[in-house]
């Protein structure tokens, strides 16, 4: 019997070892992003934040995280992307003690941004280090499918989790990160291949103007969301933008080594992907704010009532990065992730259809949200894949940066236009259960045209069916997993 993951050679450690702490650290920082919402009224009592402060508990580390991708990305390729990881889950770990030692507003704040340095730090060098574990083909897909899955069932899971304890102390949300961090680090340290840095200089000015771009476009995005498109703060975040966003450009023409290596733009794959990643971000965003306000404006649970009807969206999440492996290796990238796009297209469709109506929540949310997440984790893995294929390993790094930015900080963008467009058309707040299903009706069939889009996107990428080679690996494999 094969092994499940094929490494590219014979580790000290068994690969799943160092690799349960690439997956382990990745569910943990997309999983902080979550956990805090549902605490953050007793946050807000307890510390005393005023009524629009206490958004930032979530916003400072969301900012921090989106705006460091791209750059962190280009570090873990001139630092190397053990040292780098390793920096980044420390920085996390200690981060997370100093929120669970706040008793300041401003305090708890300074240690959520920080969270969210550390967690930009990790995400693309643990990306760019499954390159380094596993060669390209059927075994890194697998690696790449579990990667994903954790990655988008940690929102659901963290939402229930910080409901759970926030019953005992809203504290321990921040507190359980800490053994667990130490203990990816501890696992790092040991057993994690350290390769050697492949480029040795970092544009120190783009990667300024990459930060600044990605961290005001975030903030653009927040601000539009709260206060709309005319409020001051909304104007100058996207202003700022745009200005770093120039500047990053002339460093990219003109900059002898630019912090996106040219090489990596004219890579179909990485430029398709990408945005097709974006557009992915902004479907699984957007579709989990509007069940959170379906679930507790309209159909009126408790926060923590609310989180348990989202336990069939993980496991369908979980079954679908599962069938992606099998799906790339049948159908090729382009077709398994054009048709995990049209699931989840379809999906919606029907849950815009019968959202108003009185039914049980089995027919309302429960049956179309289980085909989403089935699309969903096909998506998600197999735009990993793509954006992962044929990438020099001296620029997996860069790579992984510019795939994750896509995914965070695209999904950030989107998902505040969504809902600029759902609050507009309906009413979030105090209006009649119809006003309020009218917007989030409109919000929902603008996430599936995203999907839409995104399918069509697909055509642009390479050869629709998958390489003999793939397509043999992968009945070897799946001959081996019957045989067992």
């Amino acid at each position: 019997m094969t092994r499940p993951f094929a490494a590219k050679a014979a580790p000290r450690w068994p690969v799943w070892v160092p690799f349960g702490a690439l997956v382990g650290i990745e569910f943990l920082t997309v999983m902080d992003a979550a956990v805090v919402n549902i605490a953050l009224p007793v946050i807000k009592a307890e510390l005393g934040y005023g009524h629009a402060q206490v958004s930032w508990v979530v916003n400072s580390y969301l900012i921090a995280f989106a705006g460091l991708l791209l750059a962190a990305g280009r570090l873990a390729d001139a630092l190397g992307r053990r040292r780098l990881f390793v920096t980044g889950t420390v920085v996390f770990t200690v981060a997370s003690a100093c929120c669970g030692l706040a008793v300041e507003p401003w305090q708890l704040l300074a240690g959520r941004a920080v969270q969210g340095v550390g967690a930009a730090f990790v995400v693309p060098a643990a990306l760019a280090l499954i390159t380094d574990l596993f060669a390209e083909g059927p075994g890194r897909t697998r690696a790449l499918g579990v990667f994903g899955s954790m990655g988008a069932i940690a929102a659901p899971i963290g939402l229930a989790l910080g409901g759970f304890l926030t019953e005992f102390d809203w504290r321990l949300i921040f507190w359980i990160n800490v053994p667990l961090g130490a203990a990816v680090a501890a696992i790092a340290l040991a057993t994690l291949p350290s390769p050697s840095p492949t480029r040795g200089s970092v544009d120190l000015i783009g990667a300024v103007a990459a930060t600044g771009t990605l961290s005001l476009l975030a903030l653009a995005a927040v601000s539009l969301e709260a206060q709309g498109p005319a409020a001051a703060t909304t104007v100058v975040a996207a202003s700022g933008a745009v200005g770093f966003g120039l500047v990053l450009v002339l460093r990219q023409m003109y900059a002898s080594d630019p912090l996106i290596a040219p090489a990596l733009l004219r890579i179909r794959s990485i430029v398709v992907g990408g945005t097709v990643f974006a557009l992915v971000g902004t479907v699984l965003l957007g579709t989990f704010f509007f069940v959170t306000l379906y679930l507790q404006e309209v159909r009126g649970l408790a926060p923590l009532h609310a989180t348990l009807a989202y336990v069939p969206i993980p496991l369908a999440v979980l079954a679908g990065t599962r069938s992606a492996p099998w799906l790339i290796g049948r159908l090729g990238p382009r077709n398994a992730l054009g048709s995990g796009l049209m699931v989840q297209a379809v999906a919606l469709t029907a849950w815009a259809i019968v959202i108003d109506t009185d039914g049980p929540l089995a027919l309302t949310l429960i049956g179309p949200m289980t085909g989403w997440g089935l699309g969903l984790g096909v998506s998600i893995v197999t735009c990993f894949v793509v954006c992962t294929s044929g990438v020099p390993g001296s620029v997996a790094g860069a790579a992984s940066g510019l795939a994750t930015a896509a995914y965070q900080g695209g999904g950030a963008v989107g998902l505040a236009l969504v809902a600029a467009l759902a609050a507009a058309t309906g009413d979030f707040g105090e209006g009649s259960r119809a006003a309020q299903l009218g917007g989030y009706r409109i919000g929902i069939w603008a996430l599936a045209g995203a999907a839409l889009v995104g399918a069509a996107l697909t055509r642009g990428l390479g050869p629709k069916r998958p390489a003999p080679a793939v397509v043999e690996a992968s009945e070897e494999s799946e001959t081996d997993r019957n045989s067992s």
